[in-house]
């Protein structure tokens, strides 16, 4: 594999993903993409170690062989889970010697250190503003004072998160390079840096989570994640007798996410699940009904979220993840908040020669977090791995073989050890 490319995994909601792109000239080339159904990652926490570690390699190894690159050594990674928050954290010290760079990342690790607890872990620290003897400064690196303050933003989560994220990777062999916040991921692929500075809420509405972040003065301000997405409003159309594939294809294709814009409704028919049962008859004005109601349970926690923020939020929201499309979702969103709304887009990172389909609002996130990647990796250098690449033990190969020849009926056993983590 070329030193430039760049492979991210995606442990979304439904799949897991694998996609190689490579940055030249400021825009990204997608080379290609693999992915696998999955069930083992709920709510952006991996729940199952083992199924999740199979499938990312079998992801990475299809996407090696189509693309006919050399083995694939190291991956980055996005994290969007149910529990992840924002905490304001103040630190304070006293100064000895001018403000150096060592100093700005030991008094980082002191900050990540005391909110790390059995039930906290701190997966990013963000500086906002630095004080020096009580008058705010831009950049304190060389600075000279006597009592100095920096005000971070925290986004914590369960231990678990990143815990279970880092077992499943060492099953695969693979090293990680860059553990990255999906939201901010989100922002690289789809703000500008006058909706950072002026106020902006980006609202990623994927699969099984829905997530908010509150951008103001070139930094995040607000996070929060809700555990339901679009499988939510699909599932409930499948309530009704029709197949899952059906009911996701119904919402996508004819669904509305606010009723009253229904003007012309008309009738569909949908085959049962039951083929012993009659066809399923329902209105288009229904549909709408049992989405839009499904969208006021998802969103009414975000909605509330924005209602505190003290931050102007003059570009307003810019919508992005793959249950984004969701017809007259941005017309739902003004009418609930007052906001004007806009469709996120990444299109203009792309390369001319990348298929289009990429351009899809589902792979924002990936490639955010390649352009992340490939920034840190040119600002930092190849530094030691989040993630230290590991060989998986003889009895997961043998597991995974198995399987193998089995044409992939019985995907895995998963470990009891992976159960009883996540049952306590």
């Amino acid at each position: 594999m070329s030193k430039n490319t760049i492979v991210h995994i995606d442990m979304g909601g439904s799949r897991i993903s694998a996609l190689a792109g490579v940055v030249l000239n400021d825009e990204l080339k997608i080379l290609g993409e693999q992915s696998r159904p999955s069930d083992d990652v709920k709510s952006g926490i991996v729940e199952k170690m083992t199924g999740a570690a199979y499938k990312i390699n079998e992801t990475t190894k299809l996407l090696q062989n189509a693309l006919r690159i050399e083995p694939i050594a190291s991956v980055s990674i996005t994290v969007n889970a149910k529990s992840m928050k924002q905490i304001p954290y103040t630190q304070k010290t006293t100064l000895r010697k001018p403000i150096s760079e060592g100093m700005l990342k030991k008094l980082k690790e002191e900050c990540k250190e005391d909110l790390k607890n059995d039930k906290t872990d701190v997966i990013d620290c963000i500086p906002l503003a630095y004080y020096l003897d009580g008058k705010r400064i831009e950049d304190p690196v060389g600075q000279k004072g006597y009592n100095f303050r920096i005000d971070y933003n925290l986004i914590v989560c369960h231990p678990l998160v990143i815990e279970n994220i880092e077992r499943s990777i060492e099953r695969t062999g693979l090293a990680v390079d860059y553990i990255h916040l999906g939201m901010e991921a989100q922002a690289t692929a789809v703000l500008e840096e006058d909706d950072r500075d002026n106020g902006c809420a980006i609202l990623s509405f994927g699969s099984t989570t829905t997530s908010l972040a509150v951008y103001c003065e070139g930094h995040l301000q607000e996070l929060m994640v809700v555990p339901l997405g679009g499988y939510n409003i699909t599932k409930d159309i499948e309530e009704l007798g029709m197949s899952f594939a059906n009911a996701e294809t119904l919402k996508c294709k004819i669904g509305c996410a606010l009723e009253e814009l229904v003007v012309k409704p008309v009738n569909v028919q949908i085959p049962h699940v039951n083929p012993n049962n009659d066809q399923i008859v329902i209105s288009t004005k229904f549909l709408s009904t049992i989405i839009e109601s499904r969208l006021d349970e998802i969103l009414e926690p975000i909605f509330e979220k924005l209602e505190q923020v003290a931050f102007p939020l003059q570009t307003g929201i810019i919508l992005t993840g793959g249950a984004s499309k969701l017809k007259h979702l941005s017309d739902y969103i003004t009418n609930r908040t007052g906001f004007p709304v806009r469709l996120g887009s990444h299109a203009e990172w792309l390369s001319a020669d990348t298929d289009p389909k990429f351009k899809d609002p589902v792979y924002s996130q990936a490639v955010g977090a390649i352009l992340l990647t490939d920034y840190l990796k040119k600002q930092k250098g190849e530094e030691e791995k989040v993630i230290k690449p590991r060989i998986p033990s003889k009895n997961l190969i043998t597991k995974a073989t198995a399987i193998f020849k089995n044409k992939m009926t019985d995907l895995f056993d998963y470990d009891e050890m992976d159960r009883d983590q996540n049952d306590q």
